[in-house]
């Protein structure tokens, strides 16, 4: 679920298989980890960023692509920095005709409760 600020104030439910890669030879000095997604995305409203790039050619439903950094420190296992690039497109028309799309480049502080 994401809630948009700024130009647009949309919210946006996303649904998507992740994969993650866990382990990276420096993870004892800075913990690292690297997922890719890709599924679904609703749009409460068609995002006004994607109109006014691509004209009144957006949807609600497009496909949602996603690439994620987590970056931590062994000594605070629960806490972690996160860089994720949030895409929404068409996927070339397959979704409703839409050949654009958006792109948003995400930063983030994560703390894992369990």
């Amino acid at each position: 679920m994401v809630k948009h600020f700024g130009i647009q104030e949309n919210w946006e439910f996303n649904g998507l298989l992740t994969l993650r890669w866990l382990k990276f030879p420096w993870d004892r000095y800075l913990d690292t980890s690297f997922a890719a997604g890709d599924g679904l995305s609703y749009a409460t409203e068609v995002p006004v960023i994607e109109r006014q790039r691509h004209g009144e050619e957006s949807a609600r439903f497009l496909n949602y692509l996603m690439f994620e950094f987590t970056f931590g420190l062994p000594k605070y296992p629960r806490w972690s920095l996160i860089t994720r690039l949030h895409h929404r497109s068409g996927v070339f028309g397959l979704f409703d005709g839409v050949h654009g799309g958006s792109n948003y480049l995400c930063f983030g502080l994560r703390y894992d409760f369990l």
